[in-house]
């Protein structure tokens, strides 16, 4: 089966401390993401429910994932660079099981270069597992490890992405490289800008909730990684984002 791939990359400035409107936000970023649409979207279907608080109960489709929202997965690089052999086997046995978990989308936070790509797999394992290629969708959006986003544009963006499928009730799974640092100051600013939580400190307490469940914080307690992640995250305001009329902070 022949698969269409878009590609999109923007080349941006950091962000300044005003925003003018959504339209204008690409010729403003800083940060490089690419976008591969492994084919066209489907046609919208009707809104999804309410989001509601995941119960803990619910799967995990790995053992170092958890469910943020029910169309959010958080989890680590679903990918194992080891010797050949053993990386084909645990490509397929993760991407098989976030496949087969509902997810449809992949936003990727890791810099170019920095792991082997895993993209290239998706539409093997999308026939592998009867799952129509076309539906899936890969964006990378890179951050480097241990560090935060360069721009407001590419977090505007992210959760650009992240509204755009939940509106079309699809499920995304976002990760880093261990699915700690990165992908919890993601999933914490989602968690405030889809008014799941209340404030920082809210979306906080539900990752920390969440994350203890998961087998790698036995090695890493805390999620987001880093004190400036924390930070991140905790003085994140959904209006600044969602409300064109007020200024981006």
């Amino acid at each position: 089966m022949s698969v269409a791939t878009e590609m999109s990359r923007a080349s941006t400035s950091r962000a300044s401390t005003s925003s003018t409107s959504t339209a204008s936000t690409a010729s403003m970023a800083t940060q490089m993401a690419t976008s591969i649409r492994l084919a066209h979207r489907p046609q919208s279907t009707t809104p999804p429910s309410p989001t509601v608080r995941v119960s803990r109960h619910r799967p995990r489709p790995i053992p170092n994932s958890y469910w943020a929202t029910p169309y959010l997965v958080a989890c680590e690089f679903p990918y194992c660079p080891l010797t050949p052999d053993q990386a084909r086997i645990h490509t397929k046995q993760k991407l098989d099981a976030l496949l087969l978990a509902g997810v449809r989308t992949f936003i990727d936070l890791t810099e170019p270069h920095e792991l082997f790509p895993y993209h290239p797999h998706l539409t093997e394992r999308c026939t592998v597992v009867g799952i129509d290629p076309r539906d899936v969708e890969y964006h990378n959006f890179p951050i480097r490890d241990r560090d935060l986003p360069d721009s407001v544009d590419l977090v505007r963006r992210i959760m650009g992405v992240l509204r755009d499928n939940e509106e079309r009730g699809r499920i995304s799974a976002v990760h880093c490289r261990g699915g700690i640092g990165r992908t919890g100051l993601i999933v914490g600013c989602w968690l405030v800008e889809c008014g799941i939580a209340k404030d920082g400190d809210d979306a906080l307490r539900m990752i920390a909730e969440e994350w203890k469940n998961v087998e790698k914080c036995k090695r890493y307690p805390l999620s987001p990684e880093t004190g400036p992640q924390h930070e991140y995250v905790r003085t994140f305001e959904r209006a600044a984002w969602i409300d064109e009329k007020h200024e981006v902070l």
